[in-house]
């Protein structure tokens, strides 16, 4: 996992997410509040949420009344969504800087999310953080994870864009097939030499069941979208990700 910390910075970094969301309204329609409405039951809800980013699910689901605690590995974007506490209205918002395996967030929780970024290392790291979110969770709490699909990037290796756009920030997809994990390059317009790349691990349903052995989490169900926005479900095959609900066994 060593390119974590170089590609995540200089993302964020490149991109200027910082002040894109500088006037960020966590009331804000966002569509993982209404997941957690609908997969986790009414009513305010603990919440931990792994890898924030920039906060602004975080931000939104605090504002919708709930509790919630991040951990950012970032110092910079976990201070961000500090002041974005500031702003909230309803429920809680705290955040905390480090990595997902070694902080101590507390607990327990209804929700751990990790939405847009799970397959970050090898199985055995993905599978020692599942056990970490089953150590987290009340008795009938969930995990709601976003999981990607293998086909998908097997299908879009070697696409590329510039996002946002006007940003000068290029991306370009790739598939390592072997390792059933999406790549995707980095740099800036102009900046080729400095290119940084992160992978991600794939897995098909099937595939998050056997990962889950091993660990006190069951695969509850998924919900197929077309990208990490949801919208309206599509199927399986047709899938760039999907959303796992996970309970204790």
């Amino acid at each position: 996992m060593e390119w974590v910390p170089e590609f995540y910075h200089k993302q964020y970094e490149w991109a200027d997410w910082r002040n894109r969301w500088a006037g960020f309204d966590p009331a804000t329609a966002e569509p993982h509040v209404d997941a957690v409405r609908r997969l986790a039951g009414a009513g305010p809800k603990r919440i931990l949420e792994l890898g924030p980013g920039t906060g602004s699910t975080a931000a939104a689901l605090a504002h919708a009344g709930h509790d919630v605690v991040t951990i950012e590995l970032q110092a910079m974007l976990a201070e961000h969504i500090a002041e974005l506490a500031g702003v909230v209205e309803g429920g809680s918002l705290r955040s905390l800087a480090g990595d997902f395996y070694s902080v101590d967030p507390g607990g327990p929780f209804d929700v751990v999310a990790y939405f847009d970024g799970f397959g970050i290392g090898s199985d055995e790291e993905q599978r020692r953080l599942l056990r970490r979110v089953g150590g987290w969770l009340t008795a009938d709490g969930c995990g709601l994870i976003d999981v990607l699909t293998p086909w998908y990037f097997a299908k879009t290796a070697g696409d590329e864009e510039e996002f946002p756009e006007g940003s000068g920030v290029h991306y370009r997809e790739g598939f390592d097939a072997e390792g059933s994990r999406m790549t995707e390059q980095m740099w800036r317009a102009g900046d080729e030499p400095d290119v940084v790349m992160q992978s991600l691990r794939c897995y098909s349903p099937a595939d998050l069941r056997l990962l889950l052995e091993g660990t006190d989490l069951a695969l509850a169900g998924i919900e197929p979208y077309a990208d990490q926005w949801y919208g309206e479900p599509v199927a399986i095959e047709d899938a760039m990700v999907y959303l796992a609900k996970l309970t204790r066994r």
